[in-house]
């Protein structure tokens, strides 16, 4: 009997649990979202493989647990045939997490499952890379999806401008700002750019339009990570696009691909490198 590569079966999804003979199946669910049906169907092979139970993992993805070496063929088949993929385990990029994003959340002010979505489309398993590669999209400062606890995380973010003939000088936007980055100097407001959360709460709250929104895009923060040894990213660049998000990330996998050592992820590269050396790194290579 050949010894079971217990390795190559994680990098795939299928990740050995502690019992002998027993795995837990990991199903790639994109941003957390499943439709009623869908999840009815893996419960179903959850009676039929596992021991009738589901497992919802920390990137929003799903696991059946329990099920016998003997019967990964037979679920995998049956997920395919299903359209469902297995999750990307190892040195690889990792299933792309997302809050809801402003399709549902008031806070929200950006497509989070867009941005993601391409993000996946384009990166989603590559590898095999020095470490595993995680990435969260989040579609406002509130940052509930923990974006600087990525490799990469994307932050939706506005910034105001002042059209000074439309103030009323009612103050409200000094009010309400919850950064403290609004004060009222005269009639008209101020705005100290580097206490701007960029919520755009002041935009929305303004009576006359008078604060629009003069800037907005994705904040990229670069080298977070939880675990054993936690640390949050740093801001790499503001304001980017949908479509220049999705480049930027492929400049910063060919950099980290040549750049970084064995088992070094994405943070550890940049703190020895420092984080200006790393931006010039990425600024010099293509997509």
């Amino acid at each position: 009997m050949n010894a079971i590569d217990y390795a190559a079966l994680k990098q795939g999804g299928i990740i050995k649990q502690k019992q002998p003979d027993l795995f837990s199946v990991r199903i790639r669910i994109l941003v957390g979202n499943i439709a009623a049906d869908d999840l009815a169907a893996l419960a179903e092979l959850a009676k039929k493989y596992g021991r009738g139970t589901l497992h919802l993992t920390m990137r929003q993805c799903i696991e059946i647990p329990y099920v016998h070496f003997d019967d990964l063929h037979a679920i995998q088949r049956e997920l395919n045939e299903l359209g469902f993929k297995l999750g990307a385990c190892g040195p690889r990029v990792r299933v792309i997490t997302a809050c809801q994003g402003r399709t549902l959340c008031p806070h929200a002010l950006g497509d989070t499952a867009k941005l993601a979505t391409a993000l996946d489309e384009q990166y989603y398993a590559r590898g095999p890379l020095p470490h595993k590669f995680k990435m969260a999209v989040t579609g406002c400062p509130n940052a509930c999806i923990k974006p600087q606890e990525n490799d990469v995380g994307f932050v939706a973010a506005v910034e105001p401008g002042l059209n000074e003939g439309e103030c009323i000088s009612c103050g409200l936007c000094a009010e309400i700002c919850p950064a403290g980055a609004i004060t009222m100097e005269g009639d008209l407001p101020v705005i100290d750019r580097a206490k701007c959360s960029r919520d755009g709460k002041c935009i929305q709250s303004c009576p006359t339009g008078a604060l629009y929104v003069d800037r907005q895009g994705w904040q990229v923060y670069a080298g977070g990570k939880f675990g054993r040894y936690p640390q949050l990213g740093m801001l790499l660049t503001e304001f980017v696009s949908d479509e220049d998000a999705v480049l930027l990330i492929g400049r910063v996998l060919n950099v980290y691909e040549e750049l970084a050592n064995q088992r070094e992820r994405l943070g550890d590269l940049i703190n020895r490198m420092g984080l200006e050396s790393f931006k010039e790194a990425i600024d010099g290579v293509r997509a």
